[in-house]
């Protein structure tokens, strides 16, 4: 059924063909019903109900304790760039991304039937919407005050629940006819092609069959050319790097972590005597998974 590899450090489970990714379990999700990643968590588990977090810390520590299987997280967006606080989380969290899903973002300006533009008077909605629908907010930024919430589903919710009659969210379709909402706007986005990618972590260290992608966040040591050589073991072995974006590290002048994404399986020996070598040469490395995305 399956092997034991040494992976950073790690033993996994490399899973074998005959295996296939299960559509269902205990899966914890971040917000209320409505949210995204509800949309990624039925995706990947269509025979499962998720369970609700208020916070993506509290999605993580579910997962560590046993209490639910596995947990969705958006990591990415295509337009508005990498989930910040979610890195943060899974650097320290010791949880494995076992798959990944992207999802296709439809946000909608939704306000209670009868309300019209003209009486919006608040937006809610979470900072990573607000950041997708910039040019929307820009008009109306002096007509409404615009209010990070932790969730968009959750800021559909308030406006269902609020007396204020000016209170607007920005926030799915499905929000708006879970909690009766009509939209003023149904293309808010600054872009049509608005994709988050979301993925989902289990206390497991597993690798499913087909599994061609590999994350990890590390830093590097602070001389001139220390991250051309690490990239360049990536060249050497013709292996595509998908994502590198750096992150200021707190409390150091101006030095950074990376996180990378790059097209390789720990099933070949050779990525995972790379990884070796990026764990023992790197200040700080934390692998987060192999995995596949759909």
């Amino acid at each position: 059924m399956s092997d034991i590899v040494r992976v950073a450090g790690i033993n996994m489970e490399l899973l074998n063909s005959t295996v296939t990714f299960p559509n269902e379990g205990r899966v914890a999700c971040q917000g209320v019903k409505g949210a995204y990643s509800q949309q990624a968590a039925n995706r990947m588990f269509a025979k499962s109900m998720p369970m609700f977090f208020k916070t993506f810390s509290g999605v993580i520590e579910a997962v560590k304790s046993g209490m639910v299987d596995y947990g969705i997280l958006p990591i990415e967006n295509n337009s508005y760039g990498s989930i910040r606080a979610t890195y943060q989380l899974l650097k320290n969290a010791g949880v494995y991304i076992i798959r990944a899903e992207r999802i296709l973002i439809r946000h909608q300006l939704l306000v209670k039937p009868g309300t019209t533009l003209a009486d919006v008077t608040s937006i809610r909605s979470h900072e990573q919407a607000l950041g997708q629908c910039s040019h929307f907010l820009k008009k109306i930024e002096d007509q409404a005050a615009i209010i990070p919430v932790l969730n968009t589903a959750m800021a559909a919710r308030y406006v269902s629940e609020s007396e204020d009659t000016g209170a607007a969210a920005i926030a799915s379709p499905e929000a708006a006819e879970i909690y009766g909402l009509q939209a003023l706007s149904t293309r808010v986005s600054d872009s049509d092609n608005n994709y988050t990618r979301f993925v989902c972590i289990s206390k497991e260290p597993k690798i499913y069959p087909g599994s061609n992608r590999i994350s990890m966040i590390l830093s590097v040591p602070h001389e001139p050319g220390s991250l051309y050589k690490i990239i360049g073991k990536f060249a050497k072995r013709d292996i595509n790097i998908t994502k590198l974006e750096s992150s200021p590290i707190v409390g150091r002048n101006f030095e950074f972590r990376f996180y990378i994404d790059a097209d390789a399986s720990c099933a070949d020996p050779d990525v995972r005597v790379m990884l070796d070598e990026l764990r023992n040469e790197c200040p700080e490395f934390i692998f987060l998974g192999n995995y596949s995305e759909a």
